[in-house]
């Protein structure tokens, strides 16, 4: 049992790096709690507080992402191992701003504030690699602001969708009414329209009553820049 653990601890980003001894010596003195939780079930709610870290062992976990006012909401998964939102366990808001659901049987290990402390402070890669992700998340988040800005609808549509997305791969559902989106993209509502028509023509999406379906994120992304390369 203890080597399946150390096993699935070292697959997370987090511990990756930490020689056996170190390991060994984790197990053995730092609260890990331990949790499977059922399909169907709420794991994190947004707005709650990042009081400790959630580690997704194995299963698959819905993600969903909603606007401040409401108006739309976007979901997608994502499978272990994963941590969720660590980048929120510090800083200005130490909340959690999505909500995670089991989408089937998932095993978590999570960890508390004081005990991710406790591991920064004696382990240099563990402080590392938390430095790491926090570190390319908000470079992440930085950049986008200076990417090159699409020149017509479709451009800007895909651009605000790969904005609101935490994965920029995988399925992404995204609930949103049309005249919502035409003012998202600061476009009129029959040309975002004519826009999301022409990508479910192409297969990037596929329009629904109230929503749209983005099957694959990255073809979205690679399918524009190809595109956009030939024009």
């Amino acid at each position: 049992m203890e080597l399946q653990i150390y096993n699935k601890l070292l697959e997370l980003p987090l511990f990756q790096g930490l020689s056996r001894v170190d390991m060994t010596e984790i197990l053995a003195r730092t609260k890990f709690g331990f949790e499977k939780i059922e399909a169907d079930k709420e794991v994190v709610r947004a707005g709650e507080e990042c009081h400790r870290l959630f580690f997704l062992l194995n299963g698959t976990l819905e993600i969903e992402n909603i606007s401040d006012d409401h108006n739309y909401r976007i979901i997608e998964s994502t499978t272990g191992p994963e941590v969720l939102q660590p980048e929120r366990i510090f800083g200005l808001r130490q909340r959690y701003t999505k909500t995670y659901r089991t989408k089937e049987d998932c095993n978590f290990v999570w960890l508390m504030k004081s005990e991710v402390l406790k591991l920064m402070a004696n382990y240099e890669i563990f402080r590392l690699n938390l430095l790491n992700i926090i570190s390319t998340f908000g470079q992440r988040s930085a950049d986008w602001v200076w990417r090159h800005s699409p020149q017509d609808v479709k451009g800007h549509i895909i651009r605000w969708i790969a904005g609101h997305v935490s994965d920029p791969i995988g399925e992404k559902v995204v609930y949103i009414k049309m005249r919502q989106l035409a003012q998202e993209v600061n476009d009129s509502r029959l040309d975002v329209s004519k826009a999301l028509n022409e990508m479910e023509s192409e297969g990037l999406i596929k329009l629904l009553r109230g929503r749209f379906i983005v099957p694959e994120m990255r073809m979205l992304i690679n399918g524009n820049q190809t595109i956009s390369n030939k024009s």
